[in-house]
């Protein structure tokens, strides 16, 4: 079946929100270094890479038609893993080391559902290319 024009400005859409991110990341790695949790092995700084890679290769796939639903399951891995994340900073009251209110046990709670319709977007991405 042929991509609506809704459907193409939903996975451009989506695709520019992690390039977007993939720069934020690039530009201030300390705030989202701050955010990995500390069962993580190795440096925050190499998952914080490891995280810009993810959201760029991501935007990347999604921006074409042909590998969108590549672009959908490896947006839908990156943000499950964001989702654990989050999950993790709330129950440990905040994110360490972020900078004033993000931070806070509030915004780390308030980002664990904010997540959960990306997961949704993505995943109906990849299912709509999945033909």
């Amino acid at each position: 079946m042929a991509e609506t024009t809704g459907q193409r400005r939903a996975r451009y859409v989506l695709a520019g929100g992690l390039a977007a991110m993939t720069v934020l990341h690039l530009a201030r790695p300390r705030v989202f270094e701050a955010m990995v949790p500390d069962w993580l092995p190795g440096d925050p700084t190499a998952w914080n890479l490891a995280a810009t890679a993810a959201e760029g290769t991501s935007a990347v796939l999604l921006a074409r038609a042909d590998t969108a639903r590549l672009g959908g399951i490896a947006a839908f891995a990156t943000f499950f893993g964001v989702w654990i994340a989050n999950i993790q900073a709330a129950v440990d009251g905040g994110y360490r080391g972020a900078p004033g209110w993000l931070g806070s046990p509030e915004a780390a709670w308030l980002r664990v559902p904010l997540q959960l319709p990306l997961l949704w977007w993505s995943a109906r991405i990849a299912r709509r290319h999945s033909d």
